[in-house]
């Protein structure tokens, strides 16, 4: 195995190159549009992929993946079994997470597509699958049996880019709800509790910022909301910060949300557009939110979180045990999972529940069909069984001593998590979920269950629960309006952090952002005409 990480310095380098070579290729004549190649000899192995038993020299591959710093690629025991079972030699350049995006862009604006990478269904990749650089999977897929018995066919509607054609392999993701973790602890010392509405929010993170929750004279912030500065969504619309936006009638990456009055609109329009900015700017003014949120990169307001430093964050209902109390070795007792805000008390919290997919796989068009077929052989191991198991926990009797598919629930020392966090991760796994469920649930004690079991199950019944479709032709707003689309961004940070004034964001909203976006506005009108929004109570 080869593995190729690339150092932010080596980014901007590269970029600078690129750039040099963009500019040079402007003057000279147009481009042709490769042809795409079917594989021929498509893979056809049954649930569990067995190892491969050719004396054939392996196929190499050359792939590109978002795999988080913490695994060590080099001599990785994962890989290497990987290798070995599926007669394959894996090329993983892993890029840093806050450039990897761009790092993807570049390679295909300069036709240097591996032969396999990962990258979100946007607009982008529709349009590398509209010049023929990306495989049509279409008919090809039902040739590797893992790969349709794991993904729906909603969720393969996310990768379906040229007419009916289907171009990418989906990452299945677990139907996930987000609502907030809060510091338990905190709350017992001010005599609180947990907040449900708005308004509640307000005053337990004004005690939480005010009135030393730990005792100690230590500053502490309320609340930490999430961003990821420099994306296209400003850092004011994250998933993370849904547990407060649905309140409002957003939820943040799922476009396809109706408005309280059920009808979907694009964001800058919606009902309460400008009373959730207004809020932002009220607590960002008083100080009851972390003010670094517009700043952060990663995951800072976890971190923060664990150092007892904020009181208040997003969380998955699904991995909150996993993610954050058990990865930061947080006492279970200190902290509570919450449903949703609501504006008013005696109003349901909101689940947004759209079909589900971690971003997607693409196969080179160009590449051979021998390595197509390898590629697409790695993809339905991975949605196996067998494999979902082996990214996910590790290697049995070294990672973990047992685990149970059906409760999805692991017995493990934790010299065997700390172990497993070094080879593989749920970044690294190419299906977050089997059969629509995550790998793990409830955390790794009985304990752990418990507590989630307790929580998610209460906030479920009091939460309704919204599905909707995919809203494709939204991702075409950023492709054809870009510089638009930043001013928005950055109108409405702005805004929140008190250096412009509402009426120059509503101008630009009103003269500007509505009438050109007006004709994707009435596409979406027909879509959601024709794919109504579902709302379901689990009581």
């Amino acid at each position: 195995m080869y593995v190729k990480r690339l150092s932010r310095k080596s980014m901007a380098l590269l970029f600078l190159t690129i750039a040099a070579l963009l500019l040079a290729a402007c003057g000279g004549g147009g481009g042709t549009t490769q042809q795409q190649t079917q594989p021929t000899t498509p893979g056809t192995q049954a649930t569990p992929t067995p190892p491969t038993t050719t004396e054939a020299p392996p196929v190499e591959l050359n792939v590109v993946l978002q795999i988080n710093p913490e695994v060590v690629l080099n001599n990785n025991p994962i890989i290497a079994e990987i290798e070995e079972r599926l007669n394959i030699r894996l090329n993983i350049e892993a890029p840093p997470l806050s450039g990897y995006g761009d790092r993807i862009r570049m390679m295909m604006a300069v036709g240097d597509m591996p032969d396999l990478l990962h990258y979100g269904a946007d607009i982008f990749a529709a349009q590398w699958a509209d010049e023929g650089l990306l495989l049509d999977v279409t008919e090809l897929r039902h040739n590797y049996p893992n790969l349709m018995a794991n993904i729906t066919e909603e969720q393969w509607g996310d990768t379906i880019f040229v007419g009916d054609r289907i171009h990418g392999i989906p990452r299945p993701n677990s139907g996930d709800r987000w609502g907030f973790i809060i510091n338990q602890r905190w709350l017992n010392n001010l005599g609180l509790e947990a907040p449900r509405t708005v308004d509640e929010f307000i005053e337990v993170a004004r005690a939480f910022t005010f009135d030393d929750p730990e005792g100690t004279g230590v500053a502490t912030v309320g609340v930490g909301l999430h961003a990821v500065a420099g994306s296209m969504n400003s850092g004011v619309w994250h998933l993370h910060n849904d547990f407060l936006t649905t309140a409002f009638g957003f939820s943040n990456w799922h476009a396809g949300m109706p408005d309280p009055d059920g009808v979907v609109r694009l964001r800058p329009l919606r009902t309460y557009y400008v009373e959730y900015l207004q809020l932002l700017r009220a607590l960002f003014e008083e100080g009851i939110i972390d003010r670094e949120f517009i700043t952060h990169s990663s995951n800072e307001h976890q971190e923060k979180l664990a150092m007892n430093r904020v009181g208040i964050i997003g969380a998955s209902e699904t991995g909150y045990i996993t993610s954050l109390i058990e990865q930061f070795s947080l006492n279970m007792d200190d902290f509570v999972f919450m449903p949703p805000l609501v504006r008013n008390a005696g109003d349901r919290p909101i689940y947004a529940m759209p079909p589900s997919n971690w971003m997607a796989y693409y196969i080179n068009a160009n590449s051979s069909p021998e390595v197509q077929d390898a590629a697409m052989r790695l993809l339905d191991f991975a949605n196996s069984e067998e494999g979902f198991v082996l990214l996910h926990m590790g290697q049995a009797g070294v990672h973990f001593n047992s685990y149970d598919l059906e409760t999805r629930t692991v017995d493990r020392t934790q010299a065997q998590l700390d172990a497993r966090t070094l080879v593989t991760s749920n970044m690294m796994a190419m299906a977050n979920a089997f059969r629509g469920r995550p790998a793990m649930q409830g955390g790794s004690t009985p304990e752990a269950i418990a507590k989630w079991q307790a929580e998610s199950s209460a906030a479920a019944e009091a939460t309704t629960r919204v599905y909707f479709g995919f809203t494709k032709m939204l991702d075409r707003i950023g492709a054809e309006f870009p510089d638009e689309v930043q001013t928005l961004n950055s109108l409405e940070v702005r805004f929140i952090t008190g250096e412009v004034q509402l009426q120059e964001l509503l101008d630009f909203i009103d003269n500007t952002y509505a009438p050109i976006t007006a004709d994707i506005a009435r596409e979406l009108d027909e879509f959601k005409a024709n794919n109504p929004p579902r709302f379901v109570n689990d009581r």
